[in-house]
């Protein structure tokens, strides 16, 4: 389209009344150098008279009013890469349990190992004494580590705490000073303490309580700018599941909804776990399903999953509502069981929890299921802000520290839900919350669900926040939100930006 041609489009937009915004005008140069922009100037403006609203033609706007065959690269910027996918850990052929006495004290023993060595590689915990040697020592203070088996308020003030290694057990101290960060502490996770006699030695008390942790890091991007779409809590099957949200989401996803800058730059889908809501999973579910066989759940699924464009990594790992077993870690369902899934070609089966690599930036993936023990068992922790729990996870460098609670554990040789190394994007689900945050340089996600209100959650007063998806941008690591819900559809039937 000459340039007096575009002229003269503008100007008729400009004399009914209507104005372009900046980002709008230069999309359209760019446009007319390629197609006639008239026609999508002139529906622009029909719906936008339609809907009655304000009379400002934005980006997207035009995006949206665009054939998808003429939005290319050099339109939008756009660079052309496929996706860089490096799967670093899946716990699927590693699991080996071993007979349950045994295998929990092993189990133990590396989580231990595991988390004092990382412990060490704090400035402030390389000296640390195993408890039996502790008691000989001749120091005013000294430090010991181990795994936090009691944790109890005294009546007349403090915290006692019992610490426990290969070599023996230490009751501790905690007076006012440090109780809470005692009661903070998760029970069952690795716990560095500065301790001092008190008078005859007998009683030691606690100077100062420190977890693993992570450390603070400045993050690295892609050099490319690409987005990772993060999902979980599908629950396909149940008569909650919002199937209308969820279509609105796919048909997002293949840019019959506008918003291009950013769905043309998304190179990964990610669910984290209770992708179907299962058969059995708990007394009742079967009144509340929509569809009680769990091959038509998985077939439901592929139905819409396979909606998701083929340019798109798609990576599964499962959830306490899957069909694989409920201890930690948890394999990927199988082909004669998820067979729907596996036939999708652009989909990656990880059992859970998973570490990937997505364009050079470290992903740990984990269905949350301890979250409900951590937000149990640590004072001020609650369902409204799941991150703060996941912080817990990540100070303590374990993804389900307190045994014998809701978390079942598998009795393995080696601990896979040690956190090591730390990831760069922690993202969970489970508890039906997005929530988005940032811990000592880990961008932390709990991705929410497509799920409604069951009446479970109307018993116990939670409310999820439903069809609000949050995408990642891999190159500067911020989060942005798209609402699919039909009330947060505007008239012009474009995806709202979620605060």
């Amino acid at each position: 389209m000459s340039s007096p041609e575009m002229a003269l489009a503008v100007s008729k937009v400009l004399s009914q009344g209507y104005q372009i915004d900046p980002d709008a005008f230069t999309f359209l140069s760019e446009l007319s150098a390629k197609v006639d922009v008239d026609p999508i100037l002139r529906l622009v403006i029909e719906k936008k008279d339609s809907a009655r609203v304000e009379r400002v033609i934005s980006k997207s706007d035009l995006e949206f009013a665009t054939p998808r065959e003429e939005i290319v690269g050099d339109v939008l910027g756009r660079e052309e890469t496929e996706a860089d996918l490096v799967v670093t850990s899946d716990p699927t052929s590693k699991i080996a349990p071993v007979e349950a006495k045994e295998g929990f004290k092993k189990l133990f023993q590396d989580r231990y190992v595991h988390l004092v060595e990382i412990a060490k590689r704090r400035p402030d915990s390389k000296n640390i004494a195993s408890i039996e040697s502790a008691k000989a020592t001749k120091e005013k203070t000294y430090k010991i580590a181990g795994l936090l088996s009691v944790r109890n308020s005294k009546k007349g003030g403090g915290v006692e705490i019992v610490l426990d290694d290969p070599t023996g057990s230490a009751k501790l101290f905690c007076g006012n000073e440090v109780a809470d960060s005692a009661l903070a502490l998760p029970l069952d996770s690795l716990v560095v303490a500065e301790v001092s006699p008190g008078r005859g030695g007998g009683q030691l008390y606690v100077r100062e309580l420190l977890l693993p942790d992570v450390p603070m890091r400045k993050l690295v991007g892609s050099q490319h700018r690409t987005y990772a779409v993060m999902l979980s809590d599908l629950h396909i099957g149940s008569k909650f599941f919002l199937a209308d949200d969820f279509g609105r989401f796919l048909a997002w996803l293949n840019g019959e909804l506008g918003d291009l800058d950013i769905v043309d730059r998304i190179k990964y889908v990610i669910v984290a776990g209770d992708i179907i809501d299962g058969i059995g999973v708990y007394p009742g579910q079967e009144y509340q399903l929509s569809e009680r066989n769990l091959q038509g759940q998985y077939d439901a699924a592929r139905n819409f999953l396979e909606r998701v464009p083929k340019r798109m990594k798609l990576l599964l790992i499962p959830g306490n509502h899957d069909p694989v077993r409920q201890a930690l870690p948890q394999p990927a369902p199988t082909p004669d069981v998820a067979g729907s899934l596996y036939g999708l070609e652009n989909a990656v089966n990880l059992g859970g929890p998973a570490t990937v690599k997505l364009d050079g930036v470290n992903f740990l993936i984990y269905h949350g299921r301890s979250l409900d023990d951590v937000i149990a068992t640590v004072p001020n922790l609650t369902y409204d802000r799941p991150v703060d729990a996941m912080e817990v996870l990540l100070k303590a460098r374990h993804l389900a520290p307190i045994y014998g609670k809701r978390t079942a554990l598998s009795p393995e040789v080696r601990d896979m839900l040690v956190i090591d190394p730390v990831p760069d994007v922690f993202h969970a689900g489970h508890v039906h919350t997005l929530d988005v945050g940032s811990y000592r340089g880990t961008i932390v996600v709990n991705s929410g669900t497509f799920q409604s209100q069951t009446p479970f959650q109307a018993n116990m007063g939670l409310d999820p926040i439903s069809s609000i998806v949050p995408i990642l941008d891999l190159s500067t690591f911020e989060v942005v939100r798209r609402s699919f819900t039909r009330s947060s559809f505007g008239d012009s039937g474009q995806p709202v930006t979620a605060g």
